[in-house]
């Protein structure tokens, strides 16, 4: 659909991240704002993952959604970063391939969000994300961002096959936080105005 834009988050959601817990709620909470005011319709999706992995919002228009969407995300545990990613991607996958062609978004916008190094996959491998990573984004143009503090993003990125440009490192803090979600606001402008 013209002007339909679908959001996406995997979200670190393991123990390191609760020292900046709050901050990330009130960051996010403004990029959703901002992506709530902006032209066209916006669905969005956010998983956050320690050993687990939790769909903690679900196919929410934006537009008509004017709940807490971060009131479910809590920090605690290990980082299962491929198991995360892979789980998000094969839903998103199988429910638009559920959808009728018109009623599928013309653009996919997928963020990675993380902290630290995966420690805790049991079902996924980093060769895994890198596949499906390639896939969505060569067959189907789905734009994928990779944000990781305490690493070089752009190496680890890469490395599951996220493009140079369009990774970024950041610091675990308040300021941390907050540049990521302007980065991920930058990016969905950009994501948005593909022709």
């Amino acid at each position: 659909m013209k002007d339909y834009t679908h959001i996406c988050i995997v979200l670190d959601a393991s123990g390191s991240m609760a020292a900046i817990e709050s901050d990330t709620k009130g960051s996010f909470n403004s990029f959703i704002k901002e992506q709530k005011e902006a032209e066209g319709k916006t669905v969005f999706d956010l998983y956050q993952f320690s050993d687990n992995v939790k769909r903690i919002v679900e196919h929410v228009d934006l537009a008509t959604f004017n709940d807490d969407l971060m009131k479910k995300y809590r920090c605690s545990g290990c980082t299962a970063l491929n198991d995360a990613v892979c789980t998000a991607i094969d839903t998103l996958g199988q429910e638009f391939a559920q959808m009728k062609e018109e009623d599928r978004p013309e653009h996919v916008m997928f963020v990675i969000i993380t902290d630290g190094m995966e420690n805790a996959s049991r079902k996924f491998t980093s060769e895994d994300v890198r596949k499906r990573i390639q896939e969505q984004t060569d067959v189907y143009k789905w734009d994928f961002q990779y944000l990781a503090a305490n690493q070089d993003a752009f190496a680890s990125g890469e490395l599951l096959g996220v493009s140079h440009d369009n990774c970024v490192t950041w610091y675990a803090s308040k300021a941390g936080i907050e540049s990521v979600c302007g980065k991920m606001a930058a990016f969905a402008t950009k994501v948005r105005s593909k022709k």
